[in-house]
Order: structure tokens, then sequence, then C-alpha cells
């Protein structure tokens, strides 16, 4: 049940970082071609898209679980307080497996990422705030790495794009010869030794 679970969550964050990254890539190009349309006419400028494409779908997919993630950690702190109703002393860690346990199997998106989280020695009446601090903690802090790991890899790929632009139009302009000396209409002159005749 978990595994079909993580399955589906997992196609739900791909076809969400999937849209995003379309319209990234959109509003990109319209920006670029802005600035000057032989930008996107360049071979690195699609070579860099390609890669770009792939690296932001990856990163808004992880970004749409974890957001995910942080929509239910109100309900999974209910949901501990529920399984330790009347519960008192300290948990040990075996018994802290069996809470993270039973927390990714009613919530697989959170388990995927704090299922290994170690809840030992905690008080059980503290347990279900810590667990909620544990989720919102982390996931904030994984999602802020995603935004920027966006935003970097966006201004990496325009630096590329514009780089190659500016290469072209060196090589280009370098390959425009100016017509030689050679080339010109040469003066009449006389073959040495001969003299004007009047």
């Amino acid at each position: 049940m978990v595994f079909f679970s993580l399955i589906s969550t997992a196609f739900s964050c791909l076809f969400y970082g999937l849209v995003a990254t379309t319209a990234v890539m959109a509003i990109l190009y319209a920006v670029l071609r802005s600035l000057g349309r032989d930008i996107v006419q360049t071979i690195p400028f699609y070579l860099t898209g390609v890669v770009l494409a792939v690296l932001l779908t990856i990163q808004f997919s992880l970004l749409t679980g974890a957001m995910q993630g942080m929509g239910v950690a109100d309900s999974a702190e209910t949901f501990i307080r529920q399984q330790l109703d009347n519960a008192t002393g300290i948990i040990d860690a075996q018994e802290s497996r069996q809470v993270m346990e039973a927390l990714t199997e009613q919530f697989p998106v959170i388990g995927s990422f704090i299922g290994k989280t170690d809840l030992s020695g905690s008080d059980v009446t503290e347990l279900p705030e810590k667990v909620h601090e544990s989720i919102t903690g982390y996931l904030s802090n994984y999602i802020w790495r995603r935004v920027w790991w966006i935003l970097g890899t966006i201004v990496v790929a325009c630096v590329v794009a514009v780089i190659a632009r500016e290469t072209s139009d060196t090589k280009t302009s370098k390959g425009i010869q100016h017509p030689s000396r050679s080339n010109h209409i040469p003066h009449h002159t006389r073959p040495h030794g001969q003299t004007a005749k009047f």
C-alpha cells in the first residue's frame, strides 16, 4: 500500500514538475528572444535548453513533493497524538522507529523525507510537537535549497546562452575580410626606362 502511494505521489510530483518547467522555459525563451533573436538560434542554446529542462524538472518535482509534505505536517501531528493517547514516559530507540514507521505508512510523502529521524529520549507528551517541528524544519530548509538550485541553474543557463551568442558574433566579425590593396585598380605606370612622348 505504501509503495503504490509513493508511486502515485511520485507521478503527481513529476506532473507538476513538468508543468512548472514548461512555464519557466517558455518565459525564459521569450525573455532571451526579446534581448536578441540570434541568442535563441545557436546550437549551445538548444543544448543548454535540454540540460536545463531536465534539471528543472527534477528540482521542481522534488520541490512539489516537499510542499506536499509541508501540507500534511498538521495531520501528522494529530495522528501521532492519537497514537500516543494517554501514554507517558520517555520513548527509546525502538519505540522511535515504531512511531516513524507508523507515520511513514500513514503519510508516505513525509516518510520519504524524515523516515529515519531519531526521536528517542523524547517525552511522549512532547512527541507530537517534535514530529511537527522535525517535519516543518527539515522541509523548510529542503524547499529553500531547491529554490536556490532552480534560480542558480536558470542564471547559469542564461549566461551560457548569452556568451554563446557573443562568441558566435565575434567569430562572424573575424570572418569578414576587408578588401586588400592588391584588389584596388592600379594606377597606369610607364615601363621602366621609357620616356614620355609629346
